[in-house]
């Protein structure tokens, strides 16, 4: 049997952006499958079928580069951030613009509560807002900010922000300064500082909040991949030391079999998560990977980057094995 160095996987490549793909998230499975979003920097974020990577539509309106893109679990409503200024809520059954919610500066994160009623914004402004969302276009129910800046210093941005769990009140954030080595936690019911900190070894690059809603991954500036609970702060394994130019990890769920991180050496590395050896080297895009997620089953995880192709690979390649989805290419719009 070959060995998991030796076996060339063949990914699906579903092309269709045409700059860099910086974020992508899946639903839950559904009665109609599982599906995911794009975020791009050519302002089209798009929704495809998990399985397949068949482009199902995208959503226009942005005016400005997109940096984040979320999406229900049951696949019926998507949220987006950009560079216009501005977050959106979208129908993703039609494709409509349900409302457009005017932010401050650059919208970097967005993301829903489990049960879709609520929609978090974040970016290069300092405040974490918190939207209801049958309210549509009505301003934010409360914003969270932390007041602990030193005086007379702006206050960082924020670059990613979510829900923890099941829990309409419970928030983990990351800052946007290379500075601050740590990740806070928030009650929004109250708002006015930082529940909690959980202690990194340095500045966050990137985060991903697992199928699970509590197991966190982030990578930090010193090339670390660090696993939490991020209800609680525990830490679940030793960070993992990764090649510096790593930009982003992700975790298979279930069973924790394998981590992997793309960046900007342009290829997809998997660990052993329990062991932390190297078992694949994946090579393929043209570009930095700024983003790798797992599908919710884990059998298979994408990947986007810079080169405007997300990519689909298999968790567990057998020898002699094909596109992740049973074909090479599936186009765009």
């Amino acid at each position: 049997m070959a060995s998991p160095a030796a076996i060339q996987q063949l990914p699906l490549v579903c092309p269709g952006h045409n700059r860099g793909v910086v974020e992508l998230n899946y639903s839950a499975t559904t009665p109609d499958g599982v599906f995911f979003i794009s975020a791009c920097l050519d302002g089209k974020p798009m929704l495809r079928d998990g399985v397949s990577g068949d482009w199902i539509g995208t959503f226009d309106g942005h005016k400005g580069a997109v940096w984040s893109a979320a999406i229900t679990p049951d696949a019926t409503l998507a949220a987006t951030g950009a560079a216009d200024f501005t977050a959106r809520l979208w129908d993703a059954l039609t494709g409509d613009a349900l409302a457009v919610l005017p932010q401050n500066h650059i919208c970097k994160s967005v993301a829903f509560s489990s049960t879709a009623d609520r929609l978090l914004t974040a970016g290069a402004m300092a405040a974490i807002s918190v939207y209801d969302v049958a309210l549509g276009e009505a301003p934010p129910l409360s914003t969270l900010v932390d007041g602990g800046a030193a005086e007379g210093a702006k206050p960082p941005g924020v670059k990613f922000v979510r829900y923890v769990g099941d829990s309409p009140h419970q928030v983990v954030s990351a800052s946007n300064s290379p500075r601050d080595a740590f990740l806070c936690t928030w009650d929004v019911r109250s708002g006015e500082a930082p529940t909690g900190r959980i202690e990194l070894t340095a500045g966050v690059r990137s985060a991903e909040l697992c199928v699970d809603g509590t197991t966190l991954v982030v990578v930090t500036d010193d090339a670390k991949v660090h696993v939490l609970d991020a209800s609680s702060g525990k830490v679940l394994r030793e960070p993992l030391q990764v090649a510096e130019a790593t930009e982003s990890a992700s975790l298979q769920l279930p069973g924790r079999g394998r981590l992997v991180t793309g960046g900007r050496d342009l290829e997809v590395h998997a660990y052993d998560y329990e062991t932390g050896a190297e078992l694949e080297s994946l090579r393929g895009h043209h570009g930095p990977v700024w983003v790798v997620r797992h599908a919710p089953d884990g059998e298979t995880f994408a990947s986007g980057s810079d080169d405007a192709t997300v990519r689909i690979w298999r968790s567990n390649p057998q020898p002699n094995c094909g596109a992740a989805a049973g074909g090479a290419t599936n186009g765009g719009a």
